[in-house]
């Protein structure tokens, strides 16, 4: 499971947002520095988290899993102060309707979701578990992919951190597409090696956009007719465009629609997708790009067009996406961060 890269401060306005980003980002080990004090106890926290979450699979019979990850999550809610708090404000601003209590249970029950599907993720380390236990793959599905394929210039292949999306991954390399996704390498190296151990013996490549050489071997695996999965909708430190985002301002990465139009290879939208008896299922829809030319004007369309596909996607699975990250341009504080009963100032993250 990706873990948010978030600075540690509330959601304030755009140019607040951008200047506490930066002093976050300044102690980023991939560049050689160092973590703060506080960084590294929230990183061995979500460090130690994740090796008690490979302790359970290795412990918890299969049937017991998911309330084991659902209890992991319900501690992490307790113990993450910032990140419970930022998904506050992310689902205040998307549901002004909501009271606070609504958005606070929400919240906990995201948690508590997040928690089940990172074991449901972790448990794919164990070479004897089945890639499709618990997400299925409709013949739908796999037709539009296939015949996405068939074109022979590989397929963009657009996604989102929504559910357990390494499993989706697995089950479709099962399944005999030749899969890569384009992912990033991990703000603690720790997780590199554990990543690779669950990507690599499923049959999934990894294509790490920090290293030299992304680009190419980006546009030479959708000419050897790959899929390759874009999870764009987390921005990060990458060139973006402004688009909506479940009706707020937001901004996703261009790099995938641009790829598509200057290589003419079809676009996807694939996710994990509500399914029968409690098990997810994979939902594959081609997406329509005729009519956009290559330049800034078609990339910005087409952005939006991924972003509409992906709104729906995430309404169809609230729980299961990643709302404590900082995906929202705001024009000032929501509700969470100002009180006036505290002297009409900004309340701190609790």
């Amino acid at each position: 499971m990706n873990v948010s890269r978030a600075p540690e401060a509330h959601i304030a306005g755009p140019n607040d947002q951008e200047a506490v980003s930066v002093r976050h980002h300044r102690n980023d080990v991939r560049k050689g520095q160092v973590w703060t004090r506080r960084q590294r106890v929230k990183n061995d926290l979500v460090w130690l988290s994740a090796m008690a979450a490979l302790a359970l699979v290795r412990m918890v019979p299969r049937r017991w899993l998911p309330a084991a990850g659902r209890r992991l999550g319900l501690l992490l809610h307790r113990l993450l102060a910032s990140a419970r708090h930022r998904a506050n404000c992310n689902v205040a601003l998307c549901h002004p309707d909501w009271t606070d209590r609504q958005c606070a249970d929400f919240v906990r029950d995201n948690f508590s979701t997040l928690g089940e599907d990172l074991a449901d993720t972790v448990a794919l380390l164990d070479p004897r578990e089945p890639a499709d236990r618990t997400i299925e793959l409709p013949a739908s599905s796999s037709r539009v992919l296939a015949e996405a394929l068939s074109r022979g210039k590989g397929v963009v292949y657009i996604t989102a951190h929504l559910g357990p999306w390494e499993r989706m991954a697995a089950v479709l390399a099962a399944r005999g597409f030749p899969i890569s996704t384009v992912a990033r390498e991990s703000y603690d190296p720790r997780f590199d090696s554990l990543y690779d151990r669950l990507r690599r013996p499923r049959g999934v490549e990894a294509l790490y956009r920090g290293r030299e050489g992304a680009p190419v071997a980006i546009v030479r695996a959708l000419r050897n007719n790959r899929v390759v999965g874009f999870p764009i909708d987390l921005p990060g430190r990458i060139p973006t465009v402004p688009v909506k985002l479940l009706g707020q301002a937001s901004k996703l990465p261009i790099g995938p629609a641009r790829i598509a139009l200057r290589t003419g290879a079809p676009i996807v939208v694939g996710t994990p997708a509500p399914g029968q008896d409690g098990k997810l299922r994979i939902h594959i829809a081609a997406l329509d790009a005729e009519g956009l030319s290559s330049g800034a004007s078609g990339e910005s369309s087409l952005a939006q067009l991924m972003a509409d596909a992906l709104s729906e996607r995430i309404g169809a699975l609230p729980h299961h996406w990643i709302w404590m990250h900082p995906s929202f341009s705001t024009d000032g504080p929501c509700r969470h961060c100002y009180s006036p009963k505290r002297n009409d100032r900004l309340a701190s993250p609790p």
